[in-house]
């Protein structure tokens, strides 16, 4: 844990120039990286491998369970429950077309139907979901304006798409709460370490009597 925790300030210390620069802290791919998450990493494979022996009792397979695991366990709560631990941001207002990135047919309204992609300008955000929908909320834009044919140019077009009075739909999480989500994320490694740690006590207790 000593060792993770003094590792993840080096990275945090070496990043944090990007990090004022809004390079987005918050990404999943560098979160676990950088902060006291690692420390909470540590705990719980410590732990876990731990277990891992206590139940199997040979070395290898217990290495490979524990790594095997571990995975299954960081991309579970990365990828499904880190960006739920606080209730994200929804944001709903009227299509800035500035965001726009790209313009054309599909999209959830079928084939056929008018589809609008943006990039939501939120430096250091971790954006959940970013959508465009009618000013009813559907996410079904209806057909393309007749200013987005073949022959018509793409100012035109973004023209005639800004007059539809369209809303974009973000689900984020704010930068601001780099470090309460590092202080969530950590509190769960650092439960289920305990909880590991409390097995194995009774367990070998229970071996003992």
């Amino acid at each position: 844990m000593a060792v993770a925790g003094l590792l993840s300030l080096m990275v945090t210390w070496w990043s944090s120039p990007l990090d004022r620069l809004g390079a987005g802290r918050l990404d999943p791919s560098v979160f676990g990286e950088r902060g006291i998450v690692p420390v909470g990493y540590a705990a719980f494979a410590f732990a876990l491998g731990v277990t891992a022996g206590l139940l199997i009792r040979h070395t290898v397979p217990a290495m490979a369970a524990t790594v095997a695991v571990f995975a299954a366990v960081e991309t579970a709560v990365t990828l499904r429950l880190l960006f739920y631990l606080i209730p994200p941001v929804r944001v709903s207002s009227l299509l800035n077309m500035a965001w726009v990135t790209e313009t054309g047919t599909g999209g959830p309204g079928g084939h056929g139907s008018l589809f609008v992609g943006i990039q939501p300008n939120r430096p250091g955000a971790w954006i959940g979901s970013s959508e465009v929908t009618t000013a009813a909320g559907s996410t079904s834009l209806g057909r393309p304006p007749s200013a987005c044919g073949p022959n018509s140019t793409y100012s035109a077009c973004t023209a005639a798409i800004s007059r539809m009075h369209l809303r974009q739909v973000i689900v984020y999480q704010p930068g601001s709460r780099f470090w309460a989500l590092q202080w969530y994320e950590t509190a769960i490694y650092l439960a289920l370490a305990l909880a590991l740690a409390g097995f194995c006590v009774w367990w070998v207790r229970r071996r003992v009597s």
